[in-house]
């Protein structure tokens, strides 16, 4: 069957051809872009691509993957080595007018998480530039004395673009933190700052959701809890797509945060302490991170406890990372507030 649209397509999906280097080796470009996503069909969780403003179903776009109605993203990076030229190969007959038709479009598509049940996510504190120094008044920040701060969120605590947040009735200093998130396709432990990069499979937006009453709990022996402060549930919104590593510049690529339509944080990833090849070897050394694993690597200025200003039952929240299209998510009325000891 031929592909509705496909001039517009074509258009939208066509990048120049060339080359960069890429972890101490050249990589030639692909001449498609394209991105991956986790649609909520009839039939469950269903991996689908992104070209232009549509969707396809991946396990028609790359027969070769052999996907079967229970594979998730979470497969397809399993194998990304593999994968990753499958794909190539069904979009750019998509592009060439040959394919299957879009399952759905921007207006249409309904988006779970990328990946659905990682084994880990991991994430990253303080490591922009501008965030110490507009937020925190920190202008002298040597990262050669310091070490990089991580803690981690559990699965459940990822939310689709598109999707509700339930806001932690237990907190009353909501705040959102934007990130640029590694998705990784290869198992990485022990890498060096040179091979990290080969590891990276794409990058996704993401939403690190802050407790700030609980981060910074003078209850708490230290007055500092990353675990109630930063790791309940829903505070991980993820996606709407992952775009492959290569068609992302780390040196140069723009996030911007608005809330009710106001922005919030507008930088750029040149701003980051620590880049994210050396946040991967580093971590590396630590944990081993496999394949559909996640790392979210630190947020930019902007955030609302700079200015005491936090979010609310009813706040639209919407982000952009480059070209990883929109997470939007709403912040809806916890159901179980009433179970909280002492409502």
């Amino acid at each position: 069957m031929r592909a509705p649209c496909m001039k517009a397509l074509r258009c939208l999906a066509q990048r120049s051809p060339g080359s960069r280097v890429v972890a101490g080796h050249e990589r030639k470009e692909p001449d498609l872009t394209y991105a991956l996503a986790t649609l909520r069909t009839d039939n469950g969780p269903t991996p689908a691509v992104r070209i232009g403003s549509h969707y396809y179903r991946l396990v028609q776009v790359a027969p070769g993957l052999e996907l079967d109605a229970a594979s998730t993203l979470g497969d397809v990076f399993a194998r990304w080595e593999e994968a990753e030229p499958l794909i190539e190969a069904g979009v750019a007959k998509l592009a060439a007018g040959h394919g299957p038709a879009p399952m759905a479009d921007e207006a249409t598509a309904s988006f779970l998480p990328p990946i659905q049940r990682p084994s880990k996510i991991l994430c990253v504190g303080a490591n922009y530039h501008d965030h110490l120094k507009a937020d925190f008044d920190i202008n002298d920040f040597d990262k050669s004395k310091q070490d990089v701060l991580y803690f981690m969120k559990h699965p459940g605590a990822l939310v689709g673009s598109g999707q509700e947040v339930r806001y932690p009735s237990q907190s009353t200093k909501l705040d959102w933190e934007l990130e640029l998130v590694v998705v990784f396709g290869k198992r990485c432990r022990r890498v060096t700052v040179e091979e990290a990069l080969d590891h990276v499979a794409g990058y996704t937006i993401g939403i690190d959701l802050s407790a700030r009453d609980w981060q910074f709990n003078p209850r708490h022996t230290k007055q500092f809890d990353l675990l109630t402060g930063k790791s309940f549930d829903d505070s991980a919104p993820c996606g709407p797509t992952i775009v492959p590593a290569r068609f992302v510049d780390l040196d140069d690529t723009p996030l911007k945060l608005w809330v009710n339509d106001a922005l919030k944080q507008d930088s750029n990833t040149r701003f980051m302490i620590w880049s994210v090849a050396e946040l991967v070897a580093d971590l590396s050394q630590h944990i081993t991170m496999e394949p559909g694993d996640l790392l979210y690597t630190g947020s930019p200025a902007g955030v609302g406890i700079a200015t005491g200003t936090f979010l609310k039952v009813g706040d639209h929240v919407k982000a952009e990372i480059g070209a990883m299209g929109r997470l939007e998510i709403e912040i809806a009325e916890d159901p179980d507030r009433s179970r909280i000891p002492g409502a």
